[in-house]
């Protein structure tokens, strides 16, 4: 008796699909052994456990057809009262119910963009680095990718508009402005203001994924490229960063026939993001809850940054750059331009292996880049999930192996 083949089965989408490194080394965020400083996971005590618990009794009062299927497009309590949320001063998005799509999360949002938007071949503008979850949302797809450089505030503008010139079928340009996964780096208003420009002259769209802006420790907010270019750009919300990343609500803001086809894209997928989980977010909205819950959110994050950041300078060798974000949940650590000498004597695969067997995980950066060389020198290093001891524990071993690798070159 014969088996069908896998392989002979498989759609030219996905075949030779790789797994997300970040995947598979989240496995090891359950092993209570190994000090996990990969994932984006949220801090567990952030999490409004009380709030939660008062709006799923005030959302099982509404009735039983909460639980009942849900139109396409969203919970229309929801949709009502985002336009609120999203006007935020960390945002001012312009929208209204009608532009607006409700997704499990940002990263249904992203495979709705890839399938809504890329053929194979087709060439995507992308920060460098840039955020492994898009890439591995578009890469089903088979894109070309355009790397568009970037320095401490993010995209260089002239790097981007000298990309539109020598590629003007590039598709759309992703980029995450704000608390930047994985550098933490913030674009700033003047280059914001500036990229909105370019958009608009060349006539192309910009994907704005923002999970992150709602994380801020210090600083002023700055508004979203959507609010100065809304027929130029696609905004992306999620929850999963200032409620519970397990309710998996995030969504979509787009100008209403890019929201039609994303709806009857979606009914293809699932249909429908959960009617409760979306009631309880509307209530969470409505019920004035955020503003206090992402000031506690600060004060466990805050402390936990400035304590990774000193664990880096007391013992990384001084080879390195890295970043210490005004917000979200990331440090990136590479190599300075003066060390690239270097980079032969540090197998980034091999520092890792060594390091998880030491009992601490990090990311390395060459992920993060959609046309890697394959061992870019740098880590991105998450500090929200693990207690400050814990944090400094794991950049002392991960320092400890940099300098042994470097006293044997």
């Amino acid at each position: 008796m014969a088996k069908p083949e896998l392989s002979a089965l498989l759609s030219q989408k996905v075949a030779g699909t790789k797994s997300s490194p970040i995947r598979d080394i989240l496995k090891l965020t359950e092993n209570k052994n190994v000090i996990s400083l990969n994932g984006g996971y949220p801090a567990p005590e952030s999490f409004p456990i009380e709030t939660i618990r008062k709006l799923t009794g005030i959302v099982i009062d509404k009735g039983p057809d909460i639980f009942q299927y849900q139109k396409t497009e969203g919970y229309q309590p929801l949709l009502d009262v985002l336009p609120s949320f999203l006007s935020r001063k960390n945002r001012q998005v312009i929208s209204t119910s009608e532009n607006i799509a409700i997704t499990a999360g940002s990263q249904q949002a992203l495979d709705i963009i890839g399938r809504l938007f890329i053929d194979p071949g087709d060439k995507i503008a992308v920060e460098s680095p840039t955020y492994l979850g898009a890439l591995q949302a578009f890469n089903p797809n088979h894109p070309q990718y355009i790397e568009i450089a970037t320095d401490s505030d993010g995209i260089i503008p002239a790097s981007l508009e000298q990309a539109f010139i020598d590629h003007p079928d590039i598709k759309f340009l992703y980029t995450i402005p704000t608390f930047q996964n994985p550098t933490g780096k913030t674009i700033p208003l003047s280059r914001r203001t500036e990229i909105a420009d370019i958009l608009k002259k060349y006539g192309k769209l910009a994907i704005e994924d923002d999970p992150y802006s709602e994380t801020r420790f210090e600083g002023e907010d700055i508004p979203s490229l959507q609010s100065m270019a809304p027929d130029n750009v696609i905004h992306l919300f999620t929850f999963s960063k200032t409620f519970a990343p397990g309710f998996r609500i995030g969504g979509i803001v787009a100008p209403k026939d890019y929201i039609d086809e994303i709806n009857k894209l979606k009914q293809g997928m699932e249909l429908f993001t959960g009617g409760f989980d979306q009631a309880l977010v509307a209530e969470y909205i409505k019920g004035g809850y955020l503003d206090e819950h992402v000031k506690r959110i600060a004060e466990i994050y805050r402390p936990r940054r400035d304590m990774m950041a000193q664990a880096i300078t007391e013992h990384f060798p001084d080879i390195f750059d890295f970043t210490v974000s005004q917000g979200g949940l990331f440090i990136w650590v590479s190599l300075k331009k003066d060390a690239q000498q270097l980079a032969s004597k540090i197998n980034m695969k091999e520092l890792l292996d060594e390091a998880i067997k030491a009992g601490v995980s990090f990311v390395p950066g060459a992920a993060f880049f959609a046309n890697s060389k394959g061992n870019e020198i740098a880590m991105r290093l998450n500090f929200s999930n693990q207690s400050e001891e814990n944090i400094v524990k794991g950049i002392r071993i991960i320092g400890e192996l940099i300098n042994g690798k470097l006293s044997l070159a």
